[in-house]
């Protein structure tokens, strides 16, 4: 029988997230698991859903987020919301929605698992039957660590075609992604968020460790002309992506080679750059107020502090 995965809510990071822990899930159990497209990863050939294989692509990411129109959203939900009604009132089907509070999937027809939900239970019902989940928080890490490499090998093939491999480069650089906007206004990420010169002191630090002269920045947040002049004036060469920058070049193209590419990366743990470096990377930088910088290592940053608040 089958599982259906059908929204985990947020933006690119948190669907690769989600995409993470399902292919681990397909991998390493005797039923058919499938996700039902969004608006960063569809389907091929723009299909409204797709099965996980565990040697073959079926999904693509969407390069140009700017080509995502009203119409889009409005079809998916509303097959989200008939495919859930379909399977909550028909025979051997289950319908269920995952979190807690104000977190749970909203205008879908479901039972509640709460947060605690034995997974194993809902695995053997998707043995027997078919099932459809909805929301944020189906994950297993140890499945994800034991089939790392398959997962990390058809990223590479799924992320492949997205990044001109054309381009060279010249420079060892480091990869700064700062991330604010939504982040301040969640209280509990308050431990994700760091003042300008927290950032310069963690970023030098980094550059000198390890021998790098040239920093790529990416921000939802204006880069003040301090923090590039004080680069700078420490013999740092500073590349700033501007929205202007990705007229010909869509900002998630720009956005994953320069990560892949990077030496290093630094970052306050968007779910983004995690999922990414998850990919590219074997560890990532966090700044830090109290240390020059903290040390993630991707297969323990779920269980790392303050990282593990946007990765689980």
């Amino acid at each position: 029988m089958s599982l259906i995965f059908s929204s985990g809510g947020g933006r690119l990071g948190n669907q690769l997230l989600n995409l993470i822990h399902l292919s681990a899930i397909s991998y390493e159990y005797d039923f058919e698991v499938y996700k039902i497209s969004d608006l960063f990863i569809f389907g091929k050939n723009k299909s409204l859903i797709y099965k996980i294989e565990r040697n073959y692509l079926n999904w693509e990411i969407v390069s140009n987020i700017t080509e995502i129109n009203n119409w889009d959203k409005y079809i998916l939900k509303i097959f989200i919301r008939l495919i859930h009604l379909y399977y909550y009132f028909l025979p051997n089907k289950f319908s269920y929605k995952l979190g807690s509070g104000n977190n749970l999937p909203k205008f879908i027809i479901g039972n509640n698992l709460k947060m605690n939900f034995s997974k194993l239970k809902l695995i053997s019902e998707a043995k027997k039957y078919n099932v459809v989940l909805s929301g944020w928080g189906f994950r297993d890490w140890d499945l994800v660590l034991k089939h790392k490499e398959l997962i990390i090998q058809n990223f590479h093939n799924g992320f492949s075609s997205i990044i001109n491999n054309d381009k060279k480069i010249v420079e060892d650089y480091l990869f700064v992604h700062i991330r604010r906007s939504d982040f301040l206004k969640v209280d509990e990420f308050k431990e994700l968020n760091f003042t300008d010169e927290i950032w310069l002191k963690s970023i030098l630090r980094v550059c000198e460790i390890d021998s790098l002269k040239k920093v790529v920045i990416f921000s939802d947040s204006h880069i003040t002309d301090f923090m590039i002049s004080f680069l700078k004036s420490h013999d740092i060469k500073v590349f700033v992506n501007k929205p202007s920058d990705t007229k010909n070049n869509p900002f998630l193209e720009q956005f994953i080679y320069y990560l892949s590419n990077a030496n290093s990366v630094i970052c306050n743990a968007s779910t983004l750059v995690l999922s990414l470096s998850f990919v590219y990377h074997e560890k990532i930088y966090l700044p830090s107020k109290n240390k020059d910088f903290q040390n993630i290592f991707l297969r323990n940053a779920h269980n790392s502090y303050p990282t593990s608040l946007n990765w689980n």
